[in-house]
């Protein structure tokens, strides 16, 4: 029997950054990781997804006229160079980070044996912590299971060839990126979503250009579709991504639902001394936020007494147009009483975008009417994937809009458009025409 200050299970973007934390503070600790270090994200999900996009990008036509090009790609050396380039040199990274912190892995399924013990392999550990980072899976509902054409993001991978046509079922962040990635490879691609509106829950008018965009690139877009069977679906492939299933281990008295293992703001479960970071516990199914769950958990552990704060988590959608946005829509803020003004701008009055002829898209802004106190910011266009960090900034730190408006923005970058929907804010955009008095 081992013995160490830690135990971690699950190698994912929660499970690794805990265990690399809690080294630096000095502690001995043991990784267990069934599959792959890096988990879902790195092996089949975010990072993979993400260099699918570059490679339909890539693809794409030029956007300029006056070039023709002539592509040819072969989907299995694509494949495999995203497989052994990308994802195989992050997962070696991560091991040599791990190595080098003298964290000890194990690759094996932990299994409790106490609140202070884990099996794996037939060999007995005990830890006076234990974190539990064991991800989730996709979930598929039962009334598709059966029919052999359906596949989730995670079976993506094993596509010997691109299918012909493929049904989308569910308009969540997933579907929506993958219709986007297959159209660009020339794939047929319908979505089917029980919602009124892609992206539920965000923006209005950036889910109504993103339905509009899709629609122009000839993806057939479903809305208000409660699908029971698939009896309805022509296409080769159904690709199911209406959410996931948190993989909760076997432990008596822990506290759980069907989301996921219940924790505090300090990541500790009912039980002392097991915590519970990443999709498992259910919160948001996003990776930087189990990386910084993982942080948290491990500062507790070393008697820090850190919280964490999730009352401004941005998000990135990378669809074509790219989508960021963080905080409140002004509908959301009306309905929790707060008076809000907007301030606006489109990509097609922005230099940068029309150099790029990325020309589709705008800024939004939205900023409480009394304090001018920046609350939400939402982004539909080129480079929005990476401006959106900097709005998190100005939202989590209460600027205001003289704070952002005394900022220097570099030209020509698609950074002007904050700026522009920023002075719109109070009607003072320089590039914009007046607006007329009501």
């Amino acid at each position: 029997m081992k013995k160490y200050d830690v135990i971690v299970i699950g190698g994912g973007p929660a499970g690794y950054p805990s265990a690399i934390r809690c080294a630096q503070f000095g502690k001995t600790v043991l990784l267990v990781e069934e599959f792959a270090l890096g988990g879902v994200c790195l092996n089949r999900g975010c990072i993979p997804t993400k260099a699918l996009y570059t490679v339909s990008e890539e693809i794409a036509p030029s956007k300029y006229k006056g070039i023709e090009k002539i592509v040819n790609y072969d989907w299995s050396k694509v494949l495999n160079e995203i497989l052994n380039d990308v994802i195989l040199k992050l997962k070696t990274g991560i091991s040599m980070l791990l190595k080098g912190y003298g964290v000890e892995v194990i690759k094996g399924k932990a299994k409790f044996v106490d609140i202070k013990t884990v099996e794996v392999n037939g060999d007995i550990y005990t830890g006076d912590n234990i974190v539990i980072s064991t991800g989730a899976d996709s979930f598929v509902p039962d009334c598709f299971k059966d029919d052999e054409r359906v596949v989730t993001s995670d079976k993506i991978w094993a596509f010997q060839k691109l299918p012909e046509s493929i049904a989308i079922i569910g308009g969540g962040f997933i579907g929506c990126e993958f219709a986007s990635i297959f159209n660009k490879f020339g794939v047929k691609v319908k979505i089917y979503e029980m919602m009124d509106t892609l992206l539920p829950g965000k923006d209005k008018e950036i889910t109504g250009l993103l339905k509009k965009n899709f629609e122009k690139r000839g993806i057939e877009v479903n809305l208000n579709q409660k699908l029971s069977s698939c009896e309805i679906i022509e296409a080769e492939k159904i690709l199911i991504s209406v959410g996931v299933k948190a993989n909760i281990p076997e432990l008596n008295g822990l506290v759980a639902d069907n989301r996921g293992i219940k924790t505090g703001e300090r990541l500790r479960t009912n039980i002392d001394g097991i915590y519970a970071t990443g999709d498992v516990n259910g919160k948001h199914q996003l990776a930087y936020v189990a990386t910084k769950e993982g942080e948290v958990a491990a500062a507790n552990i070393c008697g820090k007494d850190e919280v964490i704060d999730y009352s401004v988590i941005p998000e990135v959608i990378f669809t074509d147009p790219e989508i960021g946005i963080c905080g409140l829509t002004a509908e959301r803020a009306e309905e929790q009483g707060i008076n809000t003004i907007v301030g606006k701008f489109p990509y097609s009055a922005l230099g940068r975008a029309f150099a790029d002829h990325k020309t589709d898209g705008f800024f939004k802004v939205v900023a409480e009417k009394d304090t001018e106190r920046i609350i939400g910011t939402h982004i539909i266009g080129k480079g929005s994937t990476e401006l959106i960090s900097f709005a998190t900034l100005a939202i989590a730190n209460g600027l205001k809009i003289k704070d952002v408006e005394k900022i220097f923005y570099c030209h020509p970058t698609f950074a002007e458009g904050i700026m522009e929907s920023i002075q719109d804010l109070n009607n003072n955009s320089i590039h914009l025409p007046p607006k007329r008095k009501k």
